[in-house]
């Protein structure tokens, strides 16, 4: 089962207040199609990608509440109308963010910065049972 987990995981992520779309896909996975993704909150997703660029995502919301996605920045060609900036916190409450205190660093230590790619959150209302298709 940890395999199958951290393919789930290179595919969609819930946790840190969005739901993340492919925050590691693999390079030789330049085109696919993943159903049935359950994120925090009773989100359904369905991604399909081509050409390392997103053509579709599928959300069907099984409790309703605000959808948080977050796409990397190089996934995107255009982005659909009726995603939004968010204004901010997450409302819902399946994506509170846990305060943090910083970590203590050793002023010795020698860290190299972990690469993340940017990315960018948007926002959209749902209602229970409802489906939601985004076309990239």
């Amino acid at each position: 089962f940890g395999c199958t987990a951290g393919i789930a995981e290179m595919l969609l992520q819930s946790h840190d207040g969005a739901i993340h779309i492919l925050p590691a896909l693999p390079g030789n996975w330049p085109s696919g199609k993943v159903t049935g993704l359950v994120a925090r909150g009773g989100f359904v997703i369905d991604i399909t990608w081509k050409d390392k660029k997103l053509k579709e995502v599928k959300v069907k919301s099984r409790l309703g509440g605000n959808c948080r996605l977050r796409f990397s920045n190089d996934l995107i060609k255009t982005l659909p109308a009726n995603l939004l900036s968010p204004k901010g916190v997450n409302t819902n409450a399946f994506y509170e963010v846990p305060q943090i205190k910083a970590p203590i660093i050793s002023p010795v230590a020698k860290l190299k910065p972990v690469g993340v790619k940017p990315s960018k959150d948007y926002d959209f209302n749902t209602a229970a049972g409802k489906e939601y298709i985004f076309k990239f």
